[in-house]
């Protein structure tokens, strides 16, 4: 009987508690601060139910029956989206330490979880520390000459790719996705570690699991499982950040939360068994021997008798780079570099299917600038004359946007929309929907790479690498591998699509990857 009881006071409190909560949560919305369209939100999940589906997030429909700037809520986070050019212009402004820098809360529980805070260049608040980190991105990546020796490489690349490809029967169905993922994976290694990932090699072992590989089968697997993980952490990010822990943390649902931090401590923890080892390479190195300047070696370097930084360590930051903040920018490059190069690459492909006339004279302007030999070799300079296959590129970037979402913060009150909001409001933009609004675009669903030619104005409403400071330091070398993979893809194959590239179109198509 005194169970029962027990029971009963603990129902009762339980049922008050839940009262107070859901009162306090809808009291906070009533009183919300510029209450604008958008769908009602229910207690503890917010609207998550209607945006996170099929595992993707879904925002699009939101601006078609809200208009361009509306709200949602994700449990008790509320966001503000922002869905036209106009709208956005103040927040992409290019601004030291302005009132946008930073993207999310620096208490964000979610993304606090799997260790993304403060550290590396996407999530870190700290505006000193951000900017001494990019110069490292800035000092590699966007140097004409590590772009120039990255050319050699991916022509390596796509060349030991070809070779497994010869080994196939003439009409052999190839999964395109799955190479280019392997093919930017192995460029992206190699160009940022000086090492070899055999992510190619591993795929065609898998493919031709009667032919004996020359490679250890345990550094096989291990390329294949950071393909596989590497893509983990990206929806990790959106997952942690998005989805209320009261629903990660939901019987049922916890499991697949645990399952994808499984994925992201083994990815760390191997990056940091990759580090371990690059560290004593360097260490046995003899000390009148040059080290390698890659960027790895130079995270590792920064601040010790070995840097090969050449200064770029200010007066904030005169220790050696913690191994936490080294594995944060490693994986943030791995991430940036895989799916954003090998998901544009499918796109493009099917884009250029589907449009023969632009395949043509894309083709024609390739044979015109590299020649008709489709093995002979070609440099940056050459690749810079491709003006065509660069509109493409960017035609292709704006009907199917790789990065769907931005999201911002601002650290003092400002004025978007007509509202002026309260320091510390969620700003969400819909590059999605910018890049195909009809105030800016004529004809916004047909692909017409025309539109880049004729006004060169163009090319500042499409948000291909971002906008603002944070703007993609890695943009000239994306730009460099899509247009070298496109010439040296169509000047030699004809390809033939056996069905639309349904699997990529539904993973990205509106999600936020």
């Amino acid at each position: 009987m005194e169970a029962i009881n027990f029971l009963q006071e603990i129902l009762k409190i339980s049922l008050v508690a839940s009262i107070a909560c859901i009162s306090y949560y809808y009291y906070k919305y009533f009183t919300r601060e510029n209450p604008l369209p958008g769908p009602f939100p229910l207690p503890f999940i917010g609207n998550i139910h209607q945006i996170f589906k099929n595992h993707s997030f879904d925002i699009g429909k939101l601006q078609d029956k809200y208009g361009d700037l509306c709200e949602f809520y994700a449990g008790s986070k509320r966001f503000i989206l922002l869905c036209n050019n106009d709208l956005i212009q103040k927040i992409t402004k290019p601004a030291v330490n302005g009132p946008f820098h930073n993207r999310i809360n620096g208490v964000d529980e979610g993304l606090k979880e799997i260790g993304l805070l403060d550290a590396g260049l996407v999530f870190n608040n700290d505006y000193d520390n951000w900017q001494y980190h990019r110069k490292f991105f800035t000092k590699v990546m966007m140097s004409p000459q590590f772009i120039k020796q990255s050319v050699i490489v991916v022509q390596d690349i796509f060349l030991g790719m070809e070779k497994h490809w010869d080994k196939f029967e003439e009409n052999t169905v190839f999964e395109f996705n799955h190479w280019m993922t392997r093919y930017f994976f192995d460029t992206i290694f190699i160009t940022t570690t000086n090492k070899s990932a055999h992510a190619l090699t591993n795929y065609y072992t898998e493919l031709t699991p009667n032919e004996k590989s020359s490679l250890p089968e345990s550094i096989l697997k291990e390329s294949n499982t950071f393909v596989e993980f590497v893509d983990s952490f990206v929806y990790s990010v959106f997952y942690f950040f998005l989805v209320p822990r009261i629903i990660r943390n939901f019987p049922g649902i916890s499991r697949n939360t645990q399952y994808i931090k499984d994925r992201v401590s083994w990815l760390r923890n191997n990056l940091d068994n990759t580090i371990k080892s690059r560290r004593e390479e360097i260490f046995k190195t003899p000390i009148d021997q040059k080290l390698t300047s890659d960027m790895l070696t130079m995270f590792l370097t920064v601040n010790t008798e070995r840097d090969v930084t050449e200064r770029i360590a200010d007066n904030h930051h005169d220790e050696p780079m913690p191994d936490k903040e080294i594995q944060e920018n490693f994986i943030e490059v791995l991430s940036a570099g895989i799916d954003t190069g090998s998901n544009s690459m499918c796109f493009l492909v099917d884009f250029l299917e589907n449009n023969p006339k632009v395949k043509l004279r894309m083709i024609e302007e390739i044979e015109r600038v590299l020649g008709k030999d489709p093995n002979s070799s070609f440099t940056l300079e050459d690749l810079s004359k491709l003006e065509y296959v660069e509109a493409i590129i960017k035609e292709a970037s704006r009907l199917r946007v790789i990065v769907p979402t931005i999201f911002k913060i601002n650290s003092v009150p400002e004025v978007i929309g007509g509202y002026k909001w309260s320091k510390g409001t969620c700003f969400m933009m819909s590059i999605d929907k910018i890049q195909n609004h009809k105030s800016y675009w004529k004809d916004p669903e047909i692909f017409n790479p025309d539109r880049f030619m004729d006004d060169p104005e163009s090319k500042n409403k499409v948000y291909m690498f971002g906008g603002s400071l944070r703007k993609c330091p890695g943009r000239n070398l994306a730009m460099m591998e899509l247009k070298a993979t496109l010439a040296m893809l169509y000047r030699k194959y004809d390809i033939e699509l056996v069905g639309p590239l349904k699997d990529i179109l539904e993973y990205l198509g509106n999600a936020m990857n």
